[in-house]
């Protein structure tokens, strides 16, 4: 497993993202692989790359590929790269999952070049106290629909979740649209 990121960690992060007060200013791939080094086997590694994924060459050789950053231009090359892949997105207690399946001009339609990014915490909700907890729902579809598509590689009888849009407030949002064939 390879992660992207050249995000520093800070203690704005500590309250949501896992990382401990001795990681702050540490890369955040680089505190990750520390964190999760004792997790590793002969069947699994994680190695962090201290960059951005800004082209579609640094996905060569990978079976698929989960984006859950807050950089469009990311998400723009991973569903140009084509094969499978899945886009993960949060903000407060809502979370949008899109992957490979979905119509490609529904999946264009929702991904602007000059979105802006952004936490996925509300601006202030960490110095209010007010954290909200969609990016652990965005992380438990995500993690179902790696463990699913790991699944169809040995069997056809495994289907990852469908995309959504999905708020642990107010339930399902709406359908995203109709799946390519």
């Amino acid at each position: 497993m390879v992660v992207f990121d050249s995000d520093i960690v800070s203690d704005s992060n500590l309250a949501h993202q896992g990382f401990s007060p001795s990681s702050i200013g540490m890369a955040k791939v680089l505190a990750l692989e520390s964190s999760l080094s004792e997790f590793g086997s002969q069947w699994i590694q994680l190695t962090g790359r201290n960059e951005d994924l800004r082209r579609e060459d640094s996905l060569c050789g990978f079976d698929f590929v989960v984006v859950c950053v807050d950089s469009p231009s990311a998400r723009i090359v991973v569903h140009e790269r084509g094969g499978k892949w899945l886009d993960l997105r949060c903000r407060g207690d809502c979370f949008v999952a899109l992957d490979y399946r979905l119509a490609s001009d529904v999946v264009s339609n929702m991904t602007d070049r000059w979105q802006i990014g952004g936490s996925c915490q509300h601006e202030g909700a960490i110095e209010s106290g007010n954290i909200q907890f969609g990016h652990l729902a965005a992380a438990t579809h995500g993690c179902q629909w790696v463990i699913q598509e790991l699944r169809a590689t040995s069997t056809e009888r495994a289907l990852p979740p469908i995309p959504k849009a999905h708020s642990i407030t107010f339930g399902t949002l709406e359908k995203l649209g109709p799946l390519d064939e």
